[in-house]
């Protein structure tokens, strides 16, 4: 009744817990940026001469200051993937203010001020590596006294 397990594909490998979690960080971010980009209103004709433009609902768009909570539970647990799980929620965030600028641009509607766009990605920066720094620390500080 023994039966042996079939070897699996030489090229094949699984990813461990480790290399999950930064993924996950990962397809929040994009989740995040794809929902500000999809229920943005677009051009809305108000009357007159006068028009809105959204091409990002800015709720969804500040939703991604909320990324620090996944950066350190990701940091805190793995604290040789700090530095990915970084890299892997801001990628995203600055790939939607450049999809707003292209929007705004393609559109006819750029002035310049579009590229202002980036500064939420720009603040998002050190307040991301600042909480996965101190969150790997936390990490290896309380390993190391749970060890002894």
């Amino acid at each position: 009744m023994d039966e042996q397990r079939p070897a699996r594909p030489a090229g094949r490998r699984n990813l461990s817990p480790a290399g999950l979690a930064p993924l996950c960080v990962l397809l929040i971010s994009t989740a995040l940026v794809v929902l500000a980009l999809q229920t943005a209103t677009g051009v809305t004709y108000l009357g007159g001469t006068s028009y809105e433009t959204e091409f990002a609902n800015p709720t969804w768009w500040m939703a991604g200051f909320f990324l620090f909570l996944p950066i350190y539970l990701v940091s805190y647990r793995y604290p040789k993937h700090a530095a990915i799980s970084v890299v892997a929620a801001l990628v995203p965030q600055f790939v939607l203010p450049t999809v707003v600028v292209h929007r705004y641009v393609d559109g006819g509607w750029g002035d310049g001020l579009e590229s202002l766009g980036y500064v939420a990605p720009i603040l998002m920066t050190p307040m991301f590596a600042a909480t996965a720094a101190f969150a790997a620390w936390h990490g290896r500080r309380n390993r190391r006294f749970q060890d002894s």
